[in-house]
């Protein structure tokens, strides 16, 4: 065998040999039984102005699935230390549990409308965007009450309160557009902007130990941090679908009073949704057009025949002209609490950028005092396998 070969197999297994020394380990030489793995956090406002930080934390070895409730036999157990900061009430948690919180498996942070409403919300996120962790899409909710009474509930379906509330807050946003799942990864983006209003779901209080049946949306500003207002329920799927954040959702459209006597209502499905913003300045004058496109189905038919191709213009103009009406309510809303959540400021910042230095000095007062035109139209799809009649129809 020539020389040159041997040198090269003697290389070769030189390299092979390295190899396992430079695989990686445990980075921080701490074994599983030195972790308490953290399923979902809230964080309250001691009465002396300090952090509550109450960890979910996963007990091992349980026996009992089926009970849920944070006590014995429970898969869970809730802890709760204060500090001027989250990482020393973290550390202090560890002190009690004898392990150390690890949180990487941690589905949910919640925080307390009170402490949003007197502090910067940055001050807690800092410290999970800081550290390695935890995730990205970790889900943020502000919580009415004590945010500490949200993990004490009784987790419906899922294992823990923190999968099932990451759970129903994206299902309020698939299913009825009642809320929208926010990560701790978008809130980073949103706090390098120099000015970014947003919204965060909002869980209302429904007493101690259950689950809201419904969550919401509260508005933020960024630099600030703090909670500006909590959105009534009532304009929560029209300001997505002014954000263009709405994914499915229904109407209800009620009887006049020429029908039925007035009495019931009937459903429409949103299939699809698409919102556009368009402002102008025209002679100092802001003028933002909202256009929204809407296509679905009929779910519920109560008073209203659906035959002809006369019927279904009027049927979808009855529904175009409720959420015209209603979305119009819902930007005076947003203008009265000076809150651009819709993106008509970051349109102007990207398309008409001479004119945006001018307006964003002053840019709270100038978005309130726009006029909006709100336009609405609503395709039909489909009317289901009963046609276009209602139930108790007379056959022609």
């Amino acid at each position: 065998m020539p020389s040159h070969s041997k040198g090269k197999g003697w290389l070769s297994a030189c390299c092979l040999c390295m190899i396992p020394f430079l695989l990686s380990g445990c980075w921080d030489k701490l074994e599983i039984n030195n972790w308490a793995f953290v399923q979902a956090a809230s964080v309250d406002l001691s009465k002396d102005g300090r952090l509550r930080l109450t960890s979910q934390i996963y007990k091992p070895g349980s026996t009992e699935a089926s009970s849920m409730s944070p006590s014995t036999g429970a898969t869970f157990f809730n802890i709760s230390s204060e500090n001027a900061t989250v990482y020393g009430a973290s550390l202090t948690a560890g002190n009690e549990t004898g392990r150390k919180l690890q949180w990487s498996h941690m589905e949910t942070l919640i925080i307390s409308e009170a402490f949003a409403r007197d502090r910067n919300i940055g001050e807690v996120l800092d410290f999970f965007s800081r550290s390695n962790e935890p995730k990205s899409t970790l889900a943020i909710a502000i919580a009415k009450g004590d945010a500490r009474s949200h993990l004490d509930a009784k987790p419906l379906v899922e294992n823990n309160v923190g999968t099932q509330l990451a759970s129903s807050i994206e299902n309020a946003q698939m299913l009825t557009g009642m809320s929208l799942s926010v990560s701790l990864r978008e809130l980073s983006i949103l706090a390098k902007q120099r000015e970014a209003t947003f919204v965060l779901p909002y869980l209302p209080f429904t007493g101690a130990g259950t689950l809201p049946h419904t969550p919401t949306l509260a508005l933020f500003r960024f630099p600030e941090g703090k909670l500006i207002d909590v959105v009534p329920v009532s304009k929560t799927p029209l300001l997505l679908m002014m954000m263009n954040r709405y994914r499915n959702g229904f109407v209800n459209i009620p009887c006049g009073e020429d029908k039925n006597n007035g009495q019931g209502s009937e459903a429409f499905k949103i299939g699809s949704l698409r919102s556009t913003i368009k402002p102008r300045l025209i002679n100092d004058q802001l003028t933002v057009h909202v256009g929204v496109e809407i296509s679905g189905s009929v779910k519920e038919l109560v008073c209203t025949s659906i035959a002809t191709q006369g019927d279904v213009n009027s049927f979808t103009d009855k529904i175009a002209g409720k959420l015209e009406k209603q979305l119009a309510s819902t930007a005076a809303y947003l203008q009265e609490q000076e809150a651009d959540v819709i993106g008509v400021g970051e349109h102007l910042h990207r398309w008409h950028n001479g004119q945006w230095k001018t307006l964003r000095q002053n840019w709270r007062e100038r978005f309130k005092q726009a006029k909006f035109e709100i336009n609405v139209h609503v395709r039909l799809t489909n009317t289901g396998i009963d046609a276009g009649q209602p139930f108790t129809a007379n056959e022609p």
